[in-house]
Formats: C-alpha cells, structure tokens, sequence
C-alpha cells in the first residue's frame, strides 16, 4: 500500500509512498525502493504505472542520470525536502546512502548503508518503514524517476500542507483551478459539493475503464490507448454481408435500376404515342415531338391528345400541299388539319413566329 503528496510547484508530481515494510537495521541492507507493475496509495491516489522490468530499467535509468555522480540519500521523514522550510523544523540529515540498485521482478531496490544513529533508531523500533519519493507524469500517473527515500512511522500521513511550502529554484507554481470550474467541467452545477464532484470523477473513471475493458484493454489504459484501439478495430473488421453491400456493387444497381427506369418510360410513351395517332388524336408527323413530350411530361402529353380535335382520314394522309402556296409543306398542312387551322391561317402562324 502507499500514500502520495503531490508537490504543486512541480512539473509532474512529487510523491511519497511508503513500502509498508518494516526497515531492517543491518549496517548494509536491500530496501524496496518502487513496487513494480500498477499500485494505488492507501489514500486512494493514483494508479499508479512503474511497469515490467524494461519499465523499471528506464526508471533506473533516469534516477541515475539525475544522481549523477552523487550518492541517493536516505532521510528522515523527508526532511531533506521539506527540513529548511519555515515552520516546519527539522534538519537535512542522512539516515542512509544508497550503494547500488537492482531490478527484481517485485520492483526497483536499493541497497542502503545505514548510518550509526539511524541503525540505532530502526533497532529501538524509533523508525520502522521506508517511503521513496519519486516523480510521476501528470496525465498518465507513469512514474519517470526516483528522487531519494525516507525513514518513516507514519506512511500515510498527509503532508499536503507541508508540501504546499516547498521550493525549489527549477520549480514553478502551477495554476490551482477552483472546485467550481471543475464541477462545470464534469457537466454539474457550480454549487456541486465536493462529494458530488468526486462521484462524477470516479462515475467518469468507471466509464473510461469499461470502454477500456471493451477495447480488450487493461482497465488503466488512457484515452489515447483506446481510441487507437477502436479505430484499428473498425479498419479491421469485416463487415457483416447481411448488412452491408460493396459500394461497387451499389453504384452498379443504381446504374441498372436507371437504364431499367429509362427503358419502362420509352416503352410506356411509345405506346402512348401509337394509341393518339391510331385514335386519329395525332398527326404521324408529329410522332417524334410526342415522344419528347411524353418522355418529358406524360400527364401534358395526356392533356394534349385529350383535348385534340380527331383527325379524318384525309387529315392524316391526303392532305396535299396547295401547288399555289409554296409557304407550307406537307407537316405544315398536317398540323394545321390537326389544329384546325385554314392554309391562309397557318402561313399567318408562320409568318408570326418569323
């Protein structure tokens, strides 16, 4: 189990985890510095990410390029962090210094030399656990690098209000955001309490982690980590052919449906043309504009033949051209017998549209 400070002037959080085992008093001895995998605090922060053993590997790795050529130290009850602040009391002392570190599949350890008086304290039960510091990213709760470690009673002590005080000349003072834009950035109202505003965080942290579970991910997974999951699925997937057509094949049956639709309409205005020029309703002459008509507007076409004057025998067929009146051919005199107008009317129609 373990228990988190987060230091605000930091650029990732600065926290504190105690190991929960008691400190052995050996003048040389292996301590767990950093549990391996994903651990929650016994507070409830976190989780927390340290990962396998090429995690850890990583981890180690920047703890020692920090370390550089310095020894980690080992204090009480992180003075070395908090000792010079105001008010706080205390002083800097070592406890401990760690010799080496080692990956094991359980975590990272470290193996400490004590120092007379803290081998002294641990055997007179003074101090019993040991409590790392170690940074994490913010967003993911990864943990990047260890900062030292701590004799401890209390690992779950809260030091919110001591570390609240630090300093440090790389650190820098993060902006608090007020409960009530975090009620309104959950979808609650302004007045929310903090325990609504915690439930709707923990409903939010259930919903992510079912999403997760149903990406087939780790409940722990972030944001990031999902959506790349759905998205693959849906490339991959294969569609189901009972609900879904190639859109080929779509375009193909459209193209079909309107050479079919095409075909049904000549076919249906050419026998609606035979039945006028039979009923005498339309000149021959006259068949192609029919066609036009009624390919273009069949209920026109109908109104026309309907109200067109029945053609006689001479009207369709006979009608000669006047050998005096040069004006008109043989269609002209056909639709003017099938207008119903006179040779004399119908070179006046002409002339009119020029």
């Amino acid at each position: 189990m373990a228990t988190t400070v987060n230091s605000p002037r930091s650029d990732t959080h600065l926290i504190a985890a105690s190991d929960a085992v008691a400190a052995s008093s050996d003048a040389s001895a292996w301590i767990r510095l950093l549990p391996a995998g994903t651990f929650t605090c016994r507070d409830g922060r976190g989780p927390f990410h340290a990962g396998d053993s090429a995690a850890l590997q990583a981890i180690l790795s920047q703890t020692q390029s920090l370390l550089a050529a310095t020894e980690m130290m080992v204090d009480y009850d992180h003075q070395s962090i908090f000792g010079a602040v105001e008010g706080v009391g205390g002083t800097a002392k070592a406890a401990g210094w760690i010799k080496g570190f080692e990956i094991r599949d359980d975590g990272i350890y470290g193996q400490v030399e004590w120092t007379e008086a803290a081998s002294a304290a641990i055997k007179a039960r003074e101090y019993r656990y040991i409590s790392p510091l170690f940074t994490v990213e913010k967003t993911t709760g990864k943990v990047m690098a260890l900062r030292n470690a701590a004799l401890v009673n209390m690992p779950a002590l809260d030091l919110e209000a001591i570390a609240a005080r630090f300093s440090s000349s790389t650190s820098r003072e993060p902006k608090v955001i007020p409960m009530k834009q975090i009620a309104l950035a959950l979808g609650l109202a302004g007045t929310a309490s903090e325990a609504e505003i915690l439930a709707a965080i923990a409903a939010t942290q259930q919903t992510q982690a079912a999403i997760a579970a149903a990406a087939g991910l780790e409940p722990t997974a972030t944001s990031d980590d999902i959506t790349a999951a759905i998205r693959l699925a849906a490339e991959t997937a294969t569609p189901d052919p009972a609900k879904y057509v190639p859109i080929d094949q779509v375009t193909a049956m459209q193209a079909d449906l309107k050479a079919l639709k095409q075909e049904h309409d000549s076919d249906k205005a050419g026998q609606l043309v035979a039945a006028a020029i039979e009923a005498g309703k339309l000149s021959p002459a006259l068949k192609d504009w029919g066609m036009e008509l009624c390919l273009a507007d069949p209920a026109k076409f109908t109104t026309f033949t309907a109200s067109a004057p029945t053609l006689t025998g001479p009207q369709l067929g006979s009608a000669k051209k006047d050998p005096g009146d040069p004006a008109l051919d043989d269609s002209d005199l056909q639709v003017a017998a099938q207008m119903g107008l006179s040779a004399d009317a119908m070179i006046a129609s002409k002339k009119e549209l020029g």
